[in-house]
């Protein structure tokens, strides 16, 4: 799989992929990040600058780590001090929790840098609201996987 990410990329700029060896450290529950499975889960261009890249996901880290900070200490209240440990399924080991907060985040941090790669493949004036689809997709994507991890269906409603 990370092949065909990793050829998808390498056609379409016609550059080599460099992927970013960058750890990127967590709180100690919730995982720590590798950039370059952003960028490959992500699909994307090795055009945008690594730091670009690396502080997106920062901040998508800090935005849904204060999202779920009442998650994080219901969890640990109940005796469960790591991410990796919650979930009701897991792949090759790695929890669902896990699976889906990398989701949120890499969602997230991919509609910070919307208008980095638009900008780079084109100046079209379609681009403008494209770029405001795919950002608002993006955002959903983060927010539907959030409320999966506290327990929500993909909308509410509520009594005011």
């Amino acid at each position: 799989m990370c092949t065909g990410a990793f050829l998808e990329v390498f056609m379409f700029s016609g550059q080599d992929f460099s992927q970013q060896k960058v750890i990127i450290k967590n709180d100690g529950f919730w995982p720590d990040l590798d950039l370059s499975e952003f960028q490959v889960e992500r699909a994307m261009s090795p055009n945008i600058n690594a730091r670009l890249l690396r502080d997106a996901v920062v901040s998508a880290v800090v935005e849904i780590n204060l999202t779920l900070e009442q998650y994080k200490k219901t969890q640990i209240s109940n005796g469960v001090n790591t991410a990796s440990k919650c979930g009701v399924v897991s792949v090759d080991d790695i929890s669902s929790t896990v699976i889906i907060y990398k989701k949120a985040v890499f969602a997230r941090a991919k509609a910070d840098l919307v208008g980095e790669f638009v900008s780079i493949a084109s100046r079209d004036d379609k681009l403008g609201e494209s770029q405001k689809e795919m950002q608002a997709a993006l955002l959903a994507e983060s927010t539907r996987e959030i409320r999966k991890l506290l327990g929500l269906r993909r909308c509410g409603i509520a009594i005011i």
